[in-house]
């Protein structure tokens, strides 16, 4: 008795699966394939030397999300700084370009690192964080 129970609910649990699927097919909404691949999601952390490298370029935005007096004792030319413990970190990420790649880094990598997945569920499609963060820069 016990058996078919769970058999009927693992029946029902894979006909709802199947049909949540199937209803998005033809929803409006979906983004389809081309628009996946345009909007592909770019989440890496560089060594201090591939980091290095891509600072400079135009296009590129560098972020220090350490805490005001972090950033006084020392950063890496050009960085903004946001403090990721400010109650409004998210308003002050709303202020960069979502749409051009961030470089991030911490003191030692936790933050920017957490820092990444709320930029990651906030839009920014490309983020590079520097592994060890500022305690491990040479430059």
């Amino acid at each position: 008795m016990k058996f078919g129970i769970q058999l009927l609910f693992v029946g029902l649990l894979m006909a709802s699966c199947s049909e949540a699927q199937h209803s998005g097919e033809n929803d409006v909404n979906t983004p389809s394939a081309s628009d996946k691949a345009q909007k592909a999601i770019v989440s890496k952390v560089l060594s201090p030397e591939e980091f290095q490298a891509l600072i400079g370029k135009e296009d590129y935005q560098l972020l220090d999300v350490r805490t005001q007096q972090e950033y006084a004792g020392g950063h890496i030319d050009t960085a903004t700084n946001m403090n990721f413990f400010d109650a409004d970190f998210k308003s002050q990420l709303e202020k960069l370009d979502k749409t051009k790649p961030v470089l991030i880094y911490c003191a030692s990598g936790n933050r920017s690192g957490k820092a990444t997945t709320v930029m990651l569920d906030m839009g920014f499609t490309e983020i590079y964080d520097l592994r060890g963060g500022y305690g491990n820069w040479p430059y």
